[in-house]
């Protein structure tokens, strides 16, 4: 009798406490089952990165563009720039554009090389094809030339120049640019599913590959402000 009271003891003493192991990452959610440091990252990990920065980026872009409508039009909820009484649509948008390129670049440029927060969050980098470091002008090539002017559909970015070019000059440009994002963003779809380096439209434009970053080496880069 003593020894099943002392089993049934030490059963209700372990039931509280919680089983010894690593903690889940947002990185670890997104795909942890296998990889190399250096390896090309997984497709789930670049879904999830993407999904962060359109949000974080959105929000980014559209601050701007809140604040005018709230001030001319009285409703920040307003983002149709080509609503937006001249000059103002032009002025909104240029500081949008002005903001995402501080997402977009400033921050893989300044503070974590190569990783924008959802990158940073998943544990991936875009990084040159030869595993150097991204310099600017390869992350511009990248972000403002493949993804804000090309992919119509991947960042908010797009949508305020189509908006910016109908204001200008007059002609309705937002839905044939936009479908022409629509056709290259499927392009770059279909190329991150069958390659085996997963390089999409803008790794190419850039001549840049998104790989895996071990978690020791991103502590060490923050250490030292980012890797600049």
């Amino acid at each position: 009798m003593s020894s099943k009271r002392h089993g049934k003891k030490e059963k209700c003493s372990t039931m509280g406490q919680r089983k010894p192991g690593p903690d889940i990452t947002i990185a670890e959610f997104a795909g942890a089952q296998d990889v190399r440091e250096g390896s090309p990252a997984p497709v789930s990990r670049r879904f999830l990165a993407y999904l962060i920065d359109w949000y974080l980026g959105s929000l980014c872009a559209a601050l701007p563009i809140s604040i005018i409508a709230q001030r001319i039009m009285g409703d920040m909820a307003n983002q149709r720039l080509v609503d937006f009484p001249a000059p103002w649509g032009m002025v909104a948008g240029a500081l949008a554009l002005l903001f995402s390129c501080f997402y977009y670049l400033a921050i893989p440029m300044l503070v974590w090389r190569g990783q924008t927060p959802g990158k940073r969050l998943c544990r991936i980098r875009i990084e040159m094809v030869d595993g150097s470091p991204v310099d600017l002008w390869h992350l511009v090539l990248r972000e403002v030339v493949g993804v804000f002017l090309l992919s119509g559909v991947i960042a908010n970015a797009s949508s305020i120049w189509h908006q910016m070019a109908t204001i200008a000059l007059q002609v309705n440009l937002v839905h044939p640019l936009m479908y022409g994002g629509f056709a290259l963003t499927a392009v770059s779809c279909a190329l991150i599913l069958c390659r085996h380096d997963r390089r999409c439209v803008h790794d190419f434009i850039g001549g840049t590959e998104v790989r895996l970053v071990a978690h020791a080496e991103e502590a060490s880069a923050s250490n030292v402000g980012g890797g600049i």
